[in-house]
């Protein structure tokens, strides 16, 4: 008897399930953008380990070679590097600028290898660097930068001791060519990655405003090596006013704009009385002068403030969000651009 014939059917296919977010799904602030559904606790661990080990690669192949030419120049001798003395020289100034600028790409490298973001993304909330901002940003404090250089200046005794030196034309073009990217490559390796990466840890958006504005500024005044209470309280007043900048405009443009016209305008007369001392920040380096620098930090914030609530910047944003009809509801539902978000 023959066999009924079996009807036969196409096989069925699954979608395959979808990859977690690697970008929030709701309202987060710059400093807890890596809080998305891909986020995991170990990958501020391992940024940070990533950034900081190539860091210190990079900085050894670039300050090695710096080193070997003045070595080979005369401008240093071995018996002095050996004793642990280390005279700073205009290679060896450019050679410390090239190491920071580094920090650019390995930032990069680190955010979008651990967290998968696009590079654009570290920049602000909006997933791009608002130029229009930062440009408006340094040309709102830099006449206030400039009259606080006229004041100094006047007050310690004017312009005498200046002179064109050998060095003084490699040292202007040094100054204008990598500082500027020297100011942008802390930024967004300590506001930029390493905020993110310590902010994201809590839960609370609060909370982790709080740790991660004190870590970066300890850290910020640890680099620099002061051993000044002067200095140290300056760079701790730079910092936490750059990571306010960065929480109250969503980016890091108002903060590398505070960092570029600040570095710029104290190195205004570098090239003509040479580096000799430039990194002198022992106990009694600084003095009462400083609270003036300060005071003009806050001041230079309070502006860029002002610009960015006239430009409407966006201080939070959930670019990951579903949209359409079938939205989960149990997902808030993104604000508007800037919006505050509840805690």
């Amino acid at each position: 008897m023959a066999q009924p014939e079996v009807p036969w059917y196409p096989p069925i296919a699954y979608p395959a399930a979808a990859k977690p977010s690697v970008l929030p799904v709701v309202e987060r602030e710059y400093h807890e953008f890596y809080r998305a559904p891909a986020f995991r606790w170990w990958k501020p661990l391992v940024a940070i380990a990533m950034f900081a080990g190539t860091w210190f690669l990079a900085s050894f192949a670039l300050t090695i070679p710096a080193l070997a030419y003045d070595l080979n120049q005369g401008n240093l001798v071995w018996s002095e590097l050996a004793a642990g003395e280390l005279k700073v020289t205009p290679v060896l100034f450019l050679a410390n600028n090239l190491t920071i600028v580094a920090a650019i790409p390995l930032a990069w490298a680190a955010h979008r290898v651990v967290f998968g973001q696009r590079v654009r993304w570290l920049s602000s909330v909006e997933g791009r660097f608002r130029w229009r901002a930062f440009w408006r940003f340094t040309g709102v404090i830099a006449p206030l930068y400039l009259l606080s250089l006229v004041v100094e200046t006047v007050a310690g005794g004017g312009l005498d001791g200046l002179a064109i030196l050998p060095e003084t034309w490699f040292l202007l073009a040094s100054i204008l060519l990598t500082t500027p990217l020297q100011c942008a490559g802390e930024e967004i390796s300590l506001r930029g990655l390493g905020s993110r990466a310590i902010g994201s840890w809590f839960p609370s958006r609060r909370a982790g405003l709080v740790v991660a504005t004190a870590v970066t500024a300890v850290v910020f005044m640890l680099l620099h090596g002061a051993g000044d209470p002067w200095l140290n309280g300056f760079y701790l007043v730079f910092a936490v006013c750059s990571s306010y900048l960065l929480w109250k405009t969503g980016g890091l443009e108002g903060s590398i704009a505070l960092h570029v016209v600040n570095n710029l305008t104290s190195m205004v007369f570098l090239p003509f009385v040479g580096v000799d001392g430039i990194f002198d920040r022992e106990a009694g380096v600084g003095n009462p002068w400083v609270l003036l620098q300060m005071a003009v930090i806050l001041a230079a914030g309070a502006l860029i403030l002002w610009q960015a609530r006239r430009l409407g910047l966006s201080t939070s944003a959930a670019p990951a969000a579903p949209r359409g009809p079938a939205n989960d509801s149990s997902l808030p539902a993104p604000g508007p651009a800037g919006s505050p978000r509840g805690v």
